[in-house]
């Protein structure tokens, strides 16, 4: 009976030593392979030596950095195999690893914050972008007034209807005037224009930067040794930080002339609904109002930068950011907000 002939293998394993006619044929099933002498092997090597090694054809002892590549090949076709039950995860694995990714996230936003209010002090430095400030302010704030004086009028036009109509029981409709005043000037004309501001530049401004970062040009003004905070984000932040208060006066002044209207409509004068609103309102309801819109402004277009920058890279990635960015500044606001009403009541106003 005829021996079979064993093909003794290279010591560098690689593409090129595969194109051999004799490695062909070992491939092809003829002949067996002495892997003594190999000591490194590239992809196109470790392939064919699992190949090999599955159909039986190997000979002699393999170097231990291969052995551990072919253990890793085995690994993944047990892992793609079909029907392997999926291995439970450790439970306190599961909930490490949890927990290090929130840590890790709030060691970016506080990273990322502190960067911002570091960047501040480049404002009157010569490179500050002032043109991207004003295209933002227009945007995000001179185009808005429209719809936020709208939706301010119809707001103090359905409170001042909907108090007037349990105030009637009791004979206080002239009183309507002096809630519509403290409600709009107090609270709900800055929180109707942070949370639309959220809705509209918040989502803006995430949506430039993930479809920046998507394009790589984010990555291009690294390389280029420009920082992305200084760059695009203090104009977006500083532009938001200006834009809400004027846009929370407007709201709250189409608020207070759609509560006149109702007044009119309940048979009250201009003079006395405006004697309602100096009798209520005061000074400190203003400046207090006036101190929370730069606070959301602020907020708003920090959170929207922020979704911005953390975009992903897929095709789904600017929608994800821009989504993100209206809920995290609706719910930004919402804690500020709280936090203003604690320390107002602190302080008596």
């Amino acid at each position: 009976m005829a021996t079979e002939r064993t093909i003794a293998l290279p010591n560098r394993l690689d593409r090129d030593a595969l194109s051999e006619t004799g490695l062909a044929a070992a491939l092809a099933g003829v002949s067996p392979c002495d892997t003594t002498g190999v000591r490194s092997a590239d992809g196109a090597g470790t392939a064919c030596l699992w190949m090999l090694r599955r159909a039986g054809r190997l000979r002699g002892a393999l170097d231990p950095e291969i052995e551990k590549a072919l253990r890793d090949y085995d690994a993944a076709c047990a892992a793609l195999a079909p029907g392997r039950p999926t291995p439970r995860a450790n439970p306190i694995e599961a909930l490490g690893r949890a927990e290090c990714e929130v840590l890790g996230r709030w060691h970016d936003a506080v990273a990322y914050l502190g960067e911002v209010l570091a960047s501040w002090g480049h404002l009157f430095s010569g490179r500050f972008r002032w043109g991207d400030c004003r295209l933002a302010f227009v945007r995000g704030g001179v185009q808005a007034t429209p719809v936020m004086m709208l939706i301010g009028f119809l707001l103090g036009l359905i409170l001042a209807f909907q108090s007037a109509i349990p105030l009637k029981m009791f004979g206080g409709e002239g009183f309507v005037g002096g809630l519509v005043g403290i409600a709009l000037v107090r609270e709900l004309g800055v929180l109707v224009a942070a949370i639309l501001m959220a809705g509209r530049s918040g989502s803006a401004f995430a949506a430039e930067l993930g479809t920046m970062k998507v394009n790589e040009e984010i990555d291009a003004l690294e390389t280029m040794g420009l920082r992305p905070v200084r760059f695009l984000v203090l104009p977006r932040v500083l532009a938001g930080t200006l834009a809400l208060p004027m846009l929370a006066l407007f709201v709250t002044l189409a608020g207070l002339i759609g509560g006149g209207v109702v007044m009119g409509v309940l048979g009250f004068s201009s003079n006395y609904y405006i004697n309602q609103l100096q009798t209520f309102v005061h000074l400190n309801d203003l400046l207090g109002s006036v101190a929370k819109s730069f606070v959301f402004g602020f907020s708003v277009s920090v959170t929207g930068c922020w979704c911005g920058l953390r975009a992903g890279r897929d095709a789904g990635a600017v929608g994800t950011a821009t989504t993100a960015a209206v809920v995290l500044g609706i719910v930004g606001i919402a804690v500020l907000e709280g936090i203003f009403s604690v320390v107002f009541y602190a302080m008596g106003w």
